[in-house]
């Protein structure tokens, strides 16, 4: 029994030729170029029926070649693209990043206002009021209840509702501790905002203001943690000036 076989059906129309096959290849390559161009170049190729003419006189395979070209230059623009968008996703995190460095410029900024005492602040805190009624306490004493205090972690300091600055000069005059030239007396009642548990035992630490306070004649010192302090800001803040680069 001979096998036969089938013949193959390769999608011509009856009659038609390997060539007419061909030439219908030739122009489907033909419009997938005229497409792809259209893609790369709508706008500049609007109209150019002479270009389209040029293209189906073209052999198969020039037109492979352009073909090739062509969606090279599609892959770089989608490549492109892709660059784009990863700059501008770059672009809005810097954006985010710089927001949040202004941020922390405020922060910071509120921070020395604060230590400069140019800013009123309130917040919990610790009171600290000195009976003193032989005026046995001195100046330098009260320089170390207010260094004690910032060491503990004071925010603010405000003796007898005097803001104590970075720059505050202590000093005595007729028997009286002065606070940037004004005098003050006693009872001296020291408000610092900070943790009240950590500022009690800064001052509470052995060999530390507390137990000179209790050496002094006469002295009687209480303290107690407060829910809200206020410590207004300076009377006489200190001016910044704003130094320009010479030209």
């Amino acid at each position: 029994m001979t096998a036969t076989t089938a013949p193959i059906d390769d999608g011509l129309p009856a009659g038609a030729t390997r060539t007419s096959a061909q030439r219908i290849g030739s122009i489907l390559l033909v419009l997938a170029v005229t497409g792809l161009v259209g893609f790369l170049a709508v706008g500049q190729l609007r109209g150019s029926e002479a270009f389209k003419n040029r293209l189906q006189a073209e052999n198969e395979g020039d037109l492979t070649r352009i073909l090739a070209g062509l969606t090279t230059e599609a892959d770089a623009l989608r490549d492109e693209i892709s660059n784009l968008k990863l700059q501008l996703v770059q672009l809005r995190n810097s954006q985010q990043a710089d927001s949040a460095s202004v941020a922390a410029a405020e922060s910071q900024l509120r921070a020395l206002r604060v230590l400069a005492g140019t800013a009123p602040v309130s917040g919990p805190g610790l009171t600290v009021r000195i009976d003193d009624p032989e005026n046995a306490l001195l100046y330098d004493t009260m320089i170390d209840i207010v260094q004690e205090l910032r060491d503990a972690g004071a925010e603010a300091i405000a003796i007898n509702g005097r803001r104590i600055g970075a720059g505050t000069a202590f000093g005595t005059r007729d028997d009286a501790i002065t606070v940037d030239g004004i005098s003050i007396r006693a009872p001296y009642t020291v408000n610092a905002i900070g943790p009240a548990a950590t500022l009690e035992g800064g001052l509470k630490i052995p060999g530390g203001v507390m137990d000179v306070l209790s050496s002094l004649r006469g002295v009687a010192v209480d303290l107690q943690r407060v829910a809200k302090l206020e410590a207004p800001a300076l009377t006489n803040p200190p001016k910044f000036r704003t130094g320009k680069p010479d030209n």
